[in-house]
């Protein structure tokens, strides 16, 4: 699942009172690089840190003379991260992840990556074009690899859904066909807010911004008409949102909805959880834009502009997003490639289909989980109050991207 962080009000402060220092370019020159690092990292599941550590310690085999501590930064990740700049004590190398990748980019606490890439010649290109530009500050560096890549896509119960929507129309028509079906509250499990919500709102036609970027583009007739053609998908009981204790996966799993759209995560959840679910993924449905589209989430590597170990942590980064290193990480089932020359792990190559046409889900403009709550919060009130007005969801809409691209 996309990941989020509350920032504590302390934390908040400290970016303002203690922006880090040095940006110190790397050392010059190539050969072996010996010493240590350490990587923090956050840990989402057991089968997370398992290929993560299977990913070090392939690293190890080939790098003996540089040793890896790995790190959980437990609790709320992008708190603590920040009052690790704020003290000027991050560890060597780190997972940022795309949401707040820019921000942390413009605020001076990571270290550019150009001097290093120009100096040992990597092919940045091998990477999928919008899980690299997502990394880079508004001075045009990069500032981070893609550790790895989803994408969101349609998964459905296979013994409910003989055969997959491949429109929105088509999805509809096959949702109201479920309604009463058998154990399911809804005929699917829907999210009402833009982690989800943006793909269909891209797929209707609409937007949040304009072309280049600069302005709100949410109050434009077409992106109305997506927000409301979304709205109507609760209204007419065709999808609920999963309970509070609960997300769509599990609700897919035990039979709650026989269509849920989530990325390469629910690949392994349901395998471990409800083997005996009979599913599968399909690509997201065409809607009135004509043509195929989804949102992309991912989390890069970083080293920190006051990281004690910038060469060494480097060191780590080239492998980990290297093809060797990618290969090792995605092998462990719960990631997906974020280079092109890396081969696909079975069962998830709809998901790595998606990156050819997708969108960012986060992270491509500033202040974007302001503009998520404020979508997020009046469209659960509109479901909530019953009134599934897709005016005040706009509004509220607008004025956070308006107050998010004024900063």
């Amino acid at each position: 699942m996309a990941r989020r962080w509350l920032v504590s009000v302390v934390a908040a402060a400290l970016i303002a009172a203690c922006q880090p220092g040095g940006t110190a370019s790397p050392t010059p020159g190539g050969g072996a690089v010996g010493g240590s690092a350490n990587l923090g990292h956050w840990a989402s599941s057991p089968a997370e840190t398992s290929a993560l550590s299977s990913a070090v310690a392939a690293f190890t085999v080939t790098h003996s003379g540089l040793a890896v501590a790995r790190e959980v930064v437990a609790g709320d990740y992008r708190a603590e991260m920040i009052t690790r700049f704020g003290a000027r004590n991050p560890p060597d190398l780190f997972f940022v992840n795309a949401e707040y990748a820019r921000d942390w980019a413009d605020q001076g606490f990571l270290q550019p990556l150009d001097d290093w890439i120009a100096r040992d010649g990597i092919d940045t290109s091998k990477f999928f074009p919008d899980y690299l530009n997502i990394f880079k500050g508004s001075d045009g560096k990069i500032y981070g690899f893609p550790k790895d890549g989803n994408t969101i896509a349609m998964a459905y119960n296979t013994d409910l859904v003989a055969t997959a929507p491949t429109t929105l129309e088509e999805l509809v028509n096959a949702a109201n066909s479920l309604k009463g079906t058998g154990t399911l509250t809804a005929p699917m499990c829907l999210n009402g807010a833009l982690d989800r919500g943006l793909a269909f709102i891209y797929a209707q036609g609409g937007s949040l911004l304009n072309a280049d970027n600069t302005a709100s583009a949410i109050e434009t007739d077409a992106s109305k008409a997506a927000v409301q053609w979304y709205l109507d998908l609760f209204k007419d009981g065709l999808g609920l949102a999963a309970p509070a204790n609960s997300w769509c996966g599990e609700q897919l799993g035990n039979g709650n909805a026989a269509i849920a759209f989530e990325g390469g995560w629910l690949k392994g959840y349901l395998d471990q959880t409800f083997p005996d679910t009979n599913w599968a993924y399909a690509e997201m449905p065409v809607g009135s834009l004509g043509e195929k589209v989804t949102i992309s989430y991912t989390a890069s590597y970083g080293i920190g502009a006051d990281s004690a170990n910038k060469d060494q942590g480097w060191e780590v980064m080239k492998y980990m997003t290297g093809p060797e290193g990618m290969a090792v990480w995605t092998g462990g089932g719960i990631a997906v490639p974020s280079r092109t020359d890396v081969p696909v792990p079975e069962g998830f190559e709809v998901i790595v289909a998606g990156a050819e046409y997708s969108r960012p889900g986060s992270g491509f403009m500033k202040g974007y989980n302001a503009v998520q709550d404020a979508f997020r919060n009046a469209f659960t009130l509109e479901v909530q109050n019953g009134t599934f007005s897709a005016d005040a969801v706009v509004t509220a809409t607008k004025a956070a991207i308006d107050t998010a691209l004024a900063q």
